[in-house]
């Protein structure tokens, strides 16, 4: 049994938006909620315990015209480190 481990959960981003902003991106937070229970279950049952989550952010910038533009940053997904016990 390895004493860390480390897990990435990623790519939970979807693209949502009317014609005006079709590149607007959203985390699927309900799904990466399940994942994320899922992977620490999981871990638990083996004898680890998580000891950090961190929150993989990814940014976003659009120019439509020289007069205007938006950005987002949106997280895409979490590391979580494990521990033995």
């Amino acid at each position: 049994m390895k004493k860390y481990l480390s897990v990435a959960i990623d790519d939970m981003v979807e693209s949502v938006g009317n014609d005006y902003n079709k590149g607007f991106r959203k985390c699927k937070a309900e799904e990466l909620a399940e994942k994320i229970e899922a992977v620490c279950n999981a871990h638990d049952q083996q004898g680890y315990e998580m000891v950090s989550m961190v929150p993989i952010i990814q940014g976003q910038h659009i120019v439509f015209s020289s007069d205007g533009s938006w950005a987002n940053s949106v997280t895409e997904g979490v590391i979580i480190t494990f521990k033995a016990r």
